[in-house]
């Protein structure tokens, strides 16, 4: 994946997998099978960073600080977190949080959060890639939209 984040809406099958998995390892080799099946998926390319950014408070943080939308990329159970992936996975019920939450976001309040990012953090803010994060942003509210319907939990998952 090399920084490019991906969302998987999980089954119950999938979802008791990783509440079983025991190990960084055993989480990866699952999240594996979820890329190699690529069902339910929302890609977020390297936006992921910025779009998490731009929901919370501007910083890349795990910390679970502005719910639900803190844990929309980023937040909610850490199942991963090591120098090369980060694997976070957010349960039904947030799912149907989250997916209220993003409702009502549009691109002048997405463009509003973008603006909260610290530049010393990020880098460049400009509008090349707030027209490249806004376009990955996009899929967010209706992926969450059909998994809250579907009453799925979400598994985030990123190499870095």
């Amino acid at each position: 994946m090399s920084g490019r984040g991906v969302l998987f809406a999980l089954d119950d099958e999938d979802l008791a997998r990783l509440g079983e998995a025991r190990s960084d390892r055993e989480v990866l080799d699952i999240v594996t099978d979820l890329e190699e099946r690529w069902e339910n998926a929302c890609e977020l390319d390297r936006a992921w960073d910025a779009i998490h950014r731009a929901l919370t408070d501007g910083r890349l943080d795990l910390r679970d600080a502005s719910p639900p939308l803190s844990r929309a990329i980023l937040g909610g159970t850490v199942l991963v977190r090591t120098e090369a992936a980060i694997v976070s996975v957010k349960g039904a019920d947030d799912v149907v949080a989250i997916a209220k939450a993003l409702a009502p976001w549009d691109e002048a309040r997405f463009r509003a959060g973008y603006q909260r990012i610290d530049r010393n953090d990020y880098g460049d803010l400009d509008e090349e890639d707030f027209g490249y994060t806004f376009a990955w942003f996009e899929r967010l509210a209706p992926f969450y939209a059909r998994a809250a319907r579907e009453e799925r939990a979400i598994v985030f998952a990123v190499d870095l």
